[in-house]
């Protein structure tokens, strides 16, 4: 294939309507970019739409399409491949080829595989969060139900807390969560320390997600930070904190929805994890990093972009003129179309399944059910995990927010997996920076 060398800040924007600097910046491109950028034919485009390499969304006109720019990047640096070791290592920190061995999870068709065990049939044989958790950790799948018992918190942590998310009207949960990790870091104190104590990393892991979970009580009626009971499960405790103990349907859906989000191979937070433990960052500093990396807007926070997008009272139609105006801008949707499963996200269509037997005769599920089925009809989108996950956050009857915590609580399992595993491997993660005087004169 002739690959063109400008980037893609250096085409001529072709999107009828769209300002130079949104479209330079935008997630879509214009067949004309598409066909500029690769270098190919437009009957090799097509035939890149059509076996799935290159999603397409079709214009708000109706008369022409964009196309997704991850997946463009992607053919391109796959296609760099060919030109030698500098392309490859430059492609393959924009999703392209794999950059490091892992045996805790694989992305397939049917989603994310925990040691080779689909997450979605973890979910359906309703194995506890917990089990599954340290089947990440260790390889070692226990059929009976894990309990992670009671520590105690450090002096004053209640009420650290409690001052951190008064610094802030609007501090978010997953905020709190990464000064609940790192206070509890501190307060373990040095590695040498904690070796003489007799902890372990598993003890240390079980005890953060633990703590992390008291800091959903910030989204519950009470607004503050709760400790779990002895013996509770993380579902549980997750119900009970956000008022609906004792259901053991929902329960059980949130025990779902936790496994579900677990891992997801290396996406930016579990990267982050890893080059802390590269650079042996101790355990709390290391989730501390995923945690502040995961609180992106683009990652751990587009659940918060769904429920703004999908807010009630909005009626369809708003909906609906919102999301012309988005696509008309070249911006992508929040939980729409994950670059890894052109043919849609399976743990989306998982946990839609889930939402529509625990609730899906509420009102909001209804509706964003319905506009959901509108945007894949006109536009050719497909939801991804984030949406689902908000639309079971609502079949529950949760706040706002739910979503991001419970993502952020479940994806810490995979997170200390990939920590863990990385210090096994006993390599500094150090990639190499190639300085382009060009991205200098752009920037100034």
């Amino acid at each position: 294939m002739n690959m063109n060398s400008r980037t893609p800040a250096d085409l001529r924007p072709a999107i009828p309507g769209i300002p130079d600097q949104v479209a330079r910046r935008g997630d879509y491109l214009s067949r004309e970019q598409v066909l500029e950028l690769l270098g190919i034919k437009r009957q090799t485009l097509y035939a890149y739409v059509s076996r799935g390499y290159i999603r397409s969304v079709t214009h708000p006109d109706g008369r022409s399409s964009f196309y997704v720019r991850e997946d463009v990047d992607r053919v391109r640096s796959r296609s760099a491949t060919r030109s030698g070791c500098g392309l490859v290592a430059a492609g393959t920190l924009r999703g392209g080829e794999p950059v490091v061995a892992t045996g805790i999870t694989e992305i397939t068709a049917a989603g994310p595989a925990y040691r080779g065990r689909t997450a979605s049939a973890l979910a359906r044989a309703r194995v506890p969060f917990e089990n599954v958790a340290e089947f990440l950790w260790s390889g070692d799948l226990t059929e009976e139900a894990i309990a992670w018992n009671k520590q105690s918190d450090p002096p004053g942590f209640a009420r650290l807390l409690g001052t951190a998310n008064h610094l802030h009207e609007g501090a978010h949960v997953v905020q709190i969560m990464s000064v609940a990790v790192l206070a509890l870091g501190i307060a373990k104190g040095m590695r040498r320390e904690r070796i003489r104590a007799g902890q372990t990393p598993v003890g240390m892991a079980r005890s953060l997600i633990r703590t992390q979970t008291g800091v959903l009580g910030f989204l519950g009626q009470e607004k503050r930070y709760a400790p779990l009971q002895d013996g509770e499960t993380i579902a549980g405790a997750v119900a009970r904190l956000l008022g609906i103990p004792g259901e053991n349907a929902k329960i059980d859906a949130l025990n779902r929805a936790l496994v579900i989000v677990a891992d997801h191979e290396l996406n930016p937070a579990t990267f982050a994890a890893r080059v802390a433990a590269s650079g042996s960052s101790d355990l709390h500093s290391c989730i501390g990093a995923a945690l502040s990396t995961h609180y992106g807007t683009l990652v751990g926070r587009a659940c918060d972009r769904v429920e703004a997008l999908f807010e009630p009272p909005a009626s369809p139609d708003d909906v609906l003129k919102r999301v012309r105006h988005m696509l008309d801008a070249a911006l992508s949707l929040p939980g729409f179309d994950h670059p890894l499963y052109p043919r849609g996200d399976p743990r989306a269509r998982y946990l839609i399944e889930l939402s529509l037997a625990i609730g899906g005769t509420r009102p909001m599920v209804r509706n964003m059910l319905m506009l959901l089925s509108r945007l894949e009809e006109d536009y050719g989108i497909l939801p991804r995990m984030e949406f689902g996950l908000v639309l079971l956050c609502r079949a529950l009857g949760l706040p706002n927010r739910t979503a991001s915590g419970v993502y952020a609580l479940g994806r810490t399992a995979g997170w200390v997996a990939h920590v863990l595993e990385q210090r096994l491997a006993g390599f500094v993660i150090r990639p190499r920076a190639k300085y382009s005087l060009a991205i200098t004169e752009e920037a100034s």
